[in-house]
């Protein structure tokens, strides 16, 4: 059974430096600080593969015995327009799913009330083929 690892990697000049704080341990001085794993990746596609192998040469052990979570650590403020995005993202697939079923209605409504599906594609704006979908 693989064993999961956390991994934070933040940009360091042209490479990605990482650690791994679960591997951590105290210091031989015994001055209660403590030593973490620290690596470093050309790209950030690659801090999982070099984190587990890291992991592995840590422990001495095997990089197939790792599964690692990175977690990319980014500037403040390009964090802040990240989060941003993600939740406009999510708003905006609120209302289109809120609007397809509004769509739905209207169609379903239209052709109980006697409308054909030709004439409600033609009121809507919308495909016959649409309207067939929907309805």
């Amino acid at each position: 059974m693989k064993r999961v690892i956390a991994a934070k990697a933040y940009r360091d000049g042209k490479w990605w430096t990482f650690e791994i704080p679960d591997l951590g341990m105290p210091t031989p001085s015994g001055s209660g600080a403590t030593m973490k794993p620290v690596g470093q990746a050309k790209t950030a596609s690659k801090v999982a593969q070099e984190a587990q192998d890291l992991a592995a040469s840590w422990v001495d052990g095997d990089p197939d015995d790792f599964e690692v979570a990175v977690q990319f650590v980014l500037p403040e403020r390009i964090e802040l327009i990240q989060q941003r995005a993600e939740e406009l993202e999510v708003r905006g697939r609120a209302d289109l799913h809120e609007a397809a079923e509004l769509r739905r209605q209207t169609v379903r409504g239209l052709l109980k009330g006697g409308v054909s599906q030709v004439d409600a594609a033609t009121v809507l704006g919308l495909s016959r083929q649409r309207v067939q979908q929907l309805a």
